[in-house]
């Protein structure tokens, strides 16, 4: 009876375009043939062993004529060596049959992770490829903008020449012009007196602080309007203050008249002085004239400028900068009086006074 060859594994086609196709097909054809090869020699080792077993007994028949002499006990000597022989045989084909599966299932399993590298391979292919394509517009969009960067660089250099070329020109145009004297005229108006509302500042020691005089003398305005004191004094003497450093001292005079059948009472003011707490009160003139926020832009803003004449009482330590004063009052908007003072000498009002004039 012949036996059924077994049919080993047959790993199915790959297509020509899979990568690592070709290395795989090579290793499985190596190891069919290698199969094959190993079958061959197991039925090659059978049939010797039948040919050695015969040659055996035809030797043993020759040693024992005895034993030899029948034709059937020679064959039955044979047939045992061939059946022991064809035992060891299948049990050598069962061993690689077992081999072989073994073999199979790795192919099996080679074969998975061949796919499973060569699926990690295509993703990682196309990983690559979209950095690639990446990279090359990347690198495009460097092109770019090194080229606006080259452009950019041009265009300053070239301003950057133009302006040397402009300021050289500048600078030889000032070298060869004469020195000019700049004269600065502020406006000086035809002297008046002071026919409206006062606001009252004082120059000394540097410093520019407000004097509130208009504040003091409604202050006694209202205060002798309800005076209720004792008349047979001829003379009230009182003060207000201190107002923002300075203390308002006052004189009045008193009288108490028969007019017919009536007493007539008047208060009549005689002197007062603003008198400051100290030469320090102020801020300086450069603060006062830059600060935005100064007090004395504060003081001088809350006067209207249509009615308004500002009148500086001005001493002789401080001169220097009635320029920058003037500048400054003017440029706002405002007419000015000033009022010239010795350094001893008191902001006073009096009835016998002379009024401000505007300068």
């Amino acid at each position: 009876m012949k036996k059924r060859r077994r049919q080993f594994y047959r790993r199915r086609p790959r297509a020509p375009e899979e990568i690592g196709g070709d290395g795989q097909d090579s290793f499985l054809d190596v190891v069919s043939n290698l199969v094959g090869v190993l079958i061959i020699l197991v039925m090659i080792a059978g049939t010797r062993a039948r040919n050695v077993a015969a040659d055996a007994a035809l030797e043993q028949a020759a040693e024992s004529p005895s034993a030899a002499s029948t034709p059937q006990n020679a064959e039955q000597i044979a047939y045992v060596a061939a059946a022991k022989s064809l035992a060891e045989t299948r049990q050598n084909v069962v061993r690689l049959q077992n081999e072989t599966e073994d073999l199979n299932a790795r192919t099996l399993d080679v074969e998975r992770q061949a796919d499973a590298a060569e699926a990690e391979y295509r993703a990682v292919f196309q990983t690559l490829a979209e950095i690639d394509a990446e990279i090359e517009l990347a690198s495009r969009r460097r092109s770019d903008a090194d080229k606006i960067a080259f452009d950019l660089k041009s265009e300053i250099f070239e301003k950057e020449k133009k302006r040397d070329d402009l300021r050289r020109e500048k600078e030889a145009l000032a070298a060869a012009r004469p020195q000019a004297t700049v004269l600065e005229n502020l406006p000086t108006p035809i002297s008046r007196p002071v026919d409206g509302r006062e606001g009252f500042f004082r120059l000394k020691n540097g410093r520019l602080s407000h004097v509130p005089l208009n504040e003091f003398q409604e202050r006694a305005r209202l205060y002798f309007k309800n005076f209720r004191g004792d008349f047979e004094k001829k003379t009230l003497e009182d003060k207000f203050g201190p107002s923002e450093g300075y203390t308002f001292h006052f004189f009045v005079d008193l009288e108490k008249r028969r007019s017919g059948d009536e007493i007539v009472y008047s208060a009549l003011f005689r002197y007062g002085e603003c008198v400051p707490s100290s030469d320090e009160i102020g801020e300086p003139v450069d603060e006062a004239l830059s600060n935005p926020n100064s007090v004395f832009r504060e003081k001088l803003l809350k006067y209207v400028r249509d009615d308004t004449t500002i009148t500086v009482f001005v001493y002789q330590d401080s001169f220097e900068y009635l320029r920058d004063v003037k500048k400054f009052i003017f440029s706002a908007g405002y007419q000015l009086a000033l009022r010239p003072l010795p350094d001893a000498a008191p902001i006073a009002v009096s009835p016998e006074g002379t009024q401000s004039a505007t300068h």
